[in-house]
């Protein structure tokens, strides 16, 4: 418990003997290669080698490095004149933005020029940085990434950082106070760019790819197949991946590439430039998902043959549309047969995440969408306490129940006064007119009913005068005159373009009553009472000795009225001889 830290170290040599095949530096991408993009941005002092040779991707050539290039100032590694009072530095831009894991040193052609202790720092700052002449960059602060470390001549250092550092783009060596150092390795994982969006090459190293393992790569490194750009003759370390000869028809060889990311394939693309004779016959790719770094130890993992075997040409770019837009992948195998070179190998298509992505924003926007809609849709004034909207609520329910009850008990009345209307089978529909003419007919069918009740003995009196008259007449008189007044009433009716039966009221949903309440059991009164004499009027049954005296004097009122009903003609009855009748016989 009693280190902190500060007192950790904060690297170790990945490789103490310099001849281990494979260390835990292995498979990172040298983020400071020429190849990859990089440049030196500005040195403190290029005496007797250039600082471009740090980030040269072929090894340094010691038989150039002699007495005589040294006094020319010709040496392949950068090398600053002596007694410096304090350091020399260099500043490079990384061929990407990553994540730093190691460095390679490299002073081997260097015996009695190299440097005596070196450090390197990093920063992220806007690509086109300017350096001034102290190797600062206006605002940006340079962060630690490796401490001063004594470096011995003509070797090489692997040095392995415990733990990775944040995104750079930008490292300065310092030397410490003056000397040489032939090739400087940064060695890290690309940093995905964020803001790349549509079909990209997910094979590119600047994607973030790696080559996990191939089957032979004697005469070129598997790692070129993934640089940018093309291959040139300027620089024969990085032309492409190369196997030996295999002497046999049957032989294959291959190279497994890690996508930057998962993605969807739609094109693949192989580049044999400057592989002319050197070219494999044919090739083949394969492709595979797995969430493993190397999918050989997958045993899930399953290969799919997306580029059957195809002819190439040598110094030819072959590209070969796939489409694979329902099936992601994240690893793909290069298949040549039997052997030859491939200078490069490109995989477009479309990151996983960025398909997701969009539909997550889109789903975003929609529910953004939504809400802005839903809000501005809700009322300006609201109660403000969960009390009022409580009591508001429960009023409201009140009022809707009480309207309710009321629609409820006026459609049942409504109802019952329909019910009454319907005193006939008649199909003729009625209209306002006519539903006006019954209106009336019930009103004064009450009055006159009224009227009879109060005047029932003048009634009677009259009727009993009148019948010794009908009486002198024979029963074939009766009859002529019953139906002369029969004709007399179809002709007040066909002027007064009334039917000969009571109209059937239109079925339809009654309005509201807009008038005093006291209206309702106005109707209520005479409904039943009309509907009795209605019936009376109707009904082909003989009708009692009221009804044939009301009927009589009908007679003799209605031939004045304009709202006269006609009924059903009705059979007379006779009439026993009153008392005075037989007194004047």
């Amino acid at each position: 418990m009693g280190n902190t830290q500060s007192n950790l170290p904060t690297y170790y040599n990945a490789d103490p003997t310099n001849d281990a095949y494979a260390h835990s530096l292995t498979g990172y991408v040298d983020l400071a290669s020429e190849a990859l993009g990089a440049k030196v941005v500005r040195a403190s002092n290029e005496r007797f080698g250039a600082a471009s040779n740090l980030i040269k991707a072929q090894e340094p050539q010691l038989a150039q490095n002699t007495k005589c290039s040294a006094a020319k100032g010709e040496l392949d590694a950068w090398v600053t004149r002596r007694h410096n009072p304090e350091t020399d530095w260099a500043v490079i831009r990384l061929g990407s933005i990553g994540s730093v894991a190691g460095f390679n040193i490299d002073t081997r052609g260097l015996d009695g020029e190299h440097a005596s202790q070196v450090s390197i720092q990093g920063c992220l700052a806007p690509e086109n940085s300017a350096v001034d002449s102290r190797g600062d960059i206006e605002d940006v602060n340079w962060e630690e990434l490796l401490p001063a470390i004594e470096i011995a001549p003509n070797s090489k250092h692997t040095l392995a950082l415990w733990t990775p550092t944040a995104a750079v783009n930008f490292v300065r060596i310092t030397l410490h106070p003056d000397g040489g150092v032939a090739r400087l390795r940064i060695l890290g994982t690309v940093a995905v760019n964020p803001e790349a969006v549509g079909e990209t090459d997910l094979a590119s190293v600047n994607a973030g790819a790696c080559v996990i393992m191939a089957s032979d790569e004697k005469l070129g490194a598997k790692e070129n197949l993934i640089l940018p750009g093309r291959a040139t003759a300027d620089s024969p370390e990085t032309l492409g991946w190369k196997t030996r000869r295999s002497r046999s028809d049957d032989h294959t060889d291959w190279a497994i590439v890690q996508l930057g990311e998962p993605g969807f394939l739609t094109r693949i693309e192989l580049d044999t430039g400057l592989y002319d004779g050197d070219q494999p016959a044919a090739a083949s790719v394969q492709a595979c998902y797995t969430e493993m770094a190397n999918p050989e130890r997958d045993p899930q993992c399953f290969w799919y043959q997306i580029v059957p075997r195809t002819e190439l040409n040598g110094s030819k770019v072959h590209k070969i549309d796939v489409s694979l837009n329902d099936v992601p992948f994240s690893h793909i195998k290069l298949v040549v047969h039997p052997d030859g070179g491939v200078s490069r190998l490109r995989a477009y298509g479309q990151r996983v995440k960025e398909i997701e992505e969009e539909a997550a924003r889109e789903e975003a926007e929609a529910a953004a969408e939504a809400a802005l809609a839903a809000e501005i849709g809700l009322e300006s004034e609201t109660p403000s306490t969960a009390s009022e909207n409580e009591e508001a609520t429960e009023e409201a329910t009140g009022e809707a129940a009480e309207e309710a009850a009321e629609d409820q008990q006026q459609a049942k009345v409504v109802a019952e006064e329909v019910i009454v209307v319907e005193i006939t089978e008649s199909e003729t529909a009625a209209d306002e007119t006519a539903a006006d003419i019954v209106t009336a007919a019930f009103i004064e069918a009450e009055a006159i009913s009224s009227a009879a009740e109060s005047t029932t003995k003048s009634l009677i009196d009259v009727t009993v005068t009148e019948v010794p008259v009908v009486a002198e007449t024979s029963s074939n008189n009766q009859e002529a005159i019953i139906s002369s007044k029969k004709a007399d009433r179809v002709d007040k009716a066909d002027k007064q373009d009334v039917p000969s039966t009571p109209p059937r009221k239109k079925q339809n949903k009654p309005r509201k009553n807009s008038g005093s309440e006291s209206e309702v059991p106005a109707k209520d009164q005479f409904s039943s009472r009309a509907g009795e004499l209605i019936q009376s009027l109707t009904s082909p049954m003989p009708i009692r000795k009221r009804a044939n005296t009301r009927s009589r004097v009908e007679e003799d009122t209605d031939e004045g009225s304009t709202n006269t009903v006609d009924s059903q003609p009705k059979r007379p009855r006779r009439k026993p001889k009153s008392r005075n009748q037989t007194a004047a016989n």
